[in-house]
């Protein structure tokens, strides 16, 4: 997080450290000059709820998507990787028109988020959520006199449904963070993060068309949520994921295999 905030010249201090109930002023509209302009040669990381999102708006398939659309990063923080909106050689986003965003009802997280940005800092006995600005120079959305406060700005662009949505998946980035973040994960790991993060369609190949079901005892209504609710697939996935990296107790084995 220190590496990022040095990126883009903030010192997070209780000046520029932000609580939901801080306040701030700023509007983008078409009027404005700098319109769109922030959609360039800037870095997207998406979350696995924003890469579901965002496939099923463009009607592919996950893999279809993660291959045409994102780039992976494997950051020395976690050692694991994150999928990186891929840009072209103009470094536009693809998604972006001139009346403004194409996805706009799908964009994702950090767009949502912008200017606000957010970070976390954890440890083993405590996590500690904070924001700032993302003030450029070349946006103009900051001499508009519409005031927000975070919280506000947070509800108005649905932050909330999509923190809710990754919270289980952030809690699994954060633990190998702190427990390990010097161990390098085996090719076998490295796949099933990637699948049970990002690939949703591969996952639930992998939950219904393999021995999983005879492996893991799985409620029966819980079954037919997840066989009929892509979002909630992708909630029990990121639960798997926290029992096949860290034995953690989110899954049950069935007697044959305990």
């Amino acid at each position: 997080m220190d590496n990022i905030l040095g990126k883009l010249g903030i010192e997070l201090n209780e000046q520029t450290r932000l609580t939901n109930d801080s306040s701030f002023k700023f509007n983008c509209h078409k009027g404005l000059s700098c319109y769109n302009t922030c959609c360039s040669n800037l870095d997207i990381f998406l979350t696995p709820y924003d890469i579901l999102r965002m496939k099923n708006k463009l009607g592919i398939s996950s893999a279809e998507f993660l291959s045409e659309y994102t780039e992976p990063v494997i950051l020395k923080e976690t050692k694991l990787p994150f999928m990186k909106l891929k840009l072209p050689e103009d470094g536009r986003c693809r998604f972006v028109a001139d009346e403004g965003c194409t996805i706009y009802d799908d964009r994702p997280l950090a767009c949502r988020y912008y200017p606000i940005g957010f970070g976390i800092y954890k440890n083993e006995n405590a996590g500690d959520d904070f924001y700032f600005l993302i003030k450029e120079d070349h946006c103009k959305g900051f001499g508009e006199e519409k005031e927000w406060k975070v919280g506000e700005w947070r509800k108005s662009q649905q932050i909330d449904d999509y923190d809710d949505k990754n919270r289980v998946w952030m809690d699994v980035i954060l633990d190998k963070k702190i427990y390990s973040p010097d161990l390098e994960p085996d090719e076998k790991s490295l796949k099933m993060f990637f699948m049970a993060s990002y690939d949703i369609d591969s996952f639930r190949e992998f939950m219904f068309e393999s021995r999983f079901l005879q492996v893991f005892e799985v409620d029966e209504d819980l079954l037919e949520i997840v066989r009929n609710d892509e979002t909630e697939l992708m909630l029990f996935a990121h639960q798997w994921l926290q029992y096949a990296l860290f034995k953690k107790p989110t899954m049950r084995l069935r007697n044959s295999e305990a």
